[in-house]
């Protein structure tokens, strides 16, 4: 590790957590807590997120933090972080989770030319995570590419083969959970308050309104559009103005973002529906909206061609129709005129043969 990285913080490298998680390195630090790489009472590697000793000092942080791991801890599924145990070492909140190898899929978008066929499965897989969340009555509320993680670094097969890729939702520090199932809670934000990452933001979210299942549905709108054309919708110089354009704004469509994109309009249809500026217009929740996005044909979105030759059959009109010798055109005229001749000259030559025969009696 280097070296010229070392904080306070890092006075934990070597002590067990919990009497039983030795913790090995720090692998990365936010403004709440640190994260270290280490290893349980097995010999399982783990990773455990230590609360910061400044920040415990602010109770609104500190419920925050906690409510996170009260969150992630009844949360199982594939698509989220797995929490395994969560207490309190020298005073300080810690939560011991799975340790994970890959990046960001915020670096996925930026570093790589991401397929947007695959860009459309990586976006199914974090609508299954949220949705699973919203079923269990979570929501998130700072749903954007940097607290979402890809495990995985290449497809294995043809482009576009998801393969071995996995989508994991992270950082669940703005959670608000369901009073009834996960009982009375301080409220983490004031009446009016922005809280969240303003290219993400929804308009009620961006101007302190109630939010619900339906804000996680715009983040992960603009989230998808993200993985499709490789850009936001909005982008501006200020954040005043960003608020601006998600408040007043409609998407562009999303071809309109990158070069030689081709979009299927049922997964436009998906987009701008979750990007809708009224709640009321967009999916209720993520399973909603996960529904929609997975009967879209495949491949939802691609570059190239308009359309691809390995397109879905069902994507385009079926026609019955039962195959016609046609004449071949030796001239110009046309071919009811050479079949009314050949009928007349056949006419004509019964007529003679008839005529014969009475003349022959």
């Amino acid at each position: 590790m280097d070296r010229t990285t070392q904080t306070p913080a890092d006075g934990f490298v070597g002590r067990t957590v919990g009497g039983k998680y030795s913790l090995l390195e720090r692998i990365g630090e936010g403004a709440m807590g640190a994260v270290y790489k280490a290893v349980d009472a097995h010999g399982n590697t783990c990773a455990v997120k230590m609360m910061h000793a400044a920040a415990v000092q602010d109770p609104s942080l500190r419920t925050r933090f906690e409510r996170e791991a009260q969150a992630l801890f009844s949360l199982r599924h594939p698509n989220i972080l797995e929490v395994r145990d969560y207490g309190i070492e020298a005073g300080l909140p810690y939560i011991v989770m799975e340790h994970l190898i890959g990046r960001t899929l915020e670096s996925l978008i930026v570093d790589d030319d991401l397929d947007p066929a695959l860009g459309a499965y990586l976006g199914e897989q974090v609508l299954s995570g949220l949705a699973f969340a919203h079923a269990q009555g979570v929501l998130h509320r700072d749903i954007k590419s940097e607290n979402i993680f890809v495990s995985g670094t290449s497809p294995i097969g043809k482009p576009g083969t998801p393969a071995n890729y996995r989508c994991i939702l992270l950082d669940f520090g703005l959670v608000k959970l369901d009073d009834s199932k996960f009982g009375p809670a301080q409220k983490l934000t004031m009446v009016g308050s922005v809280m969240g990452s303003p290219a993400y933001m929804s308009p009620e979210q961006g101007t302190g309104d109630v939010v619900d299942a339906r804000t996680d549905v715009y983040a992960i709108g603009i989230v998808l559009y993200e993985l499709i054309a490789g850009s936001w919708p909005f982008e501006a110089e200020s954040q005043v103005e960003m608020f601006r354009m998600h408040l007043m704004d409609k998407p562009p469509a999303m071809a309109s973002k990158r070069a030689g994109l081709q979009v299927r309009p049922e997964l436009e249809a998906v987009v701008q529906t979750a990007l809708e500026k009224k709640k009321e217009g967009r999916f209720p929740d993520a399973g909603a909206m996960l529904a929609a996005l997975q009967r879209v044909p495949k491949p939802a979105a691609w570059i190239g061609a308009p359309m691809p030759m390995h397109a879905p059959i069902q994507a385009r009109p079926m026609i019955y129709a039962i195959p016609v010798a046609v004449p071949q055109r030796s001239s110009g005229v046309p071919v009811y005129v050479w079949i009314g001749l050949a009928l007349f000259a056949l006419f004509s030559l019964v007529g003679a043969v008839t005529v014969a025969v009475l003349l022959l009696r």
